[in-house]
């Protein structure tokens, strides 16, 4: 089952600087922590959806 969670704009924390790791806390609905485990792929993928969503807004409405 699909879990909603939210960002709390923190920072990523770097695990590792090579190969670049790090994790992102996310919170839950229920106040539970949720760490997005990252690497430089994952981060790149991420930044790239990000940016698609992002553009969508600057088209217009729906």
């Amino acid at each position: 089952m699909a879990r909603e969670v939210e960002f709390q704009d923190d920072d990523v924390v770097v695990t590792s600087r090579n190969p670049l790791k790090g994790t992102l806390l996310l919170i839950a609905d229920d106040h539970a922590e949720v760490e997005l485990q990252l690497d430089r792929e994952t981060a790149e993928a991420l930044m790239s959806a990000l940016g698609a969503f992002l553009m969508e807004g600057a088209i217009g409405p729906l």
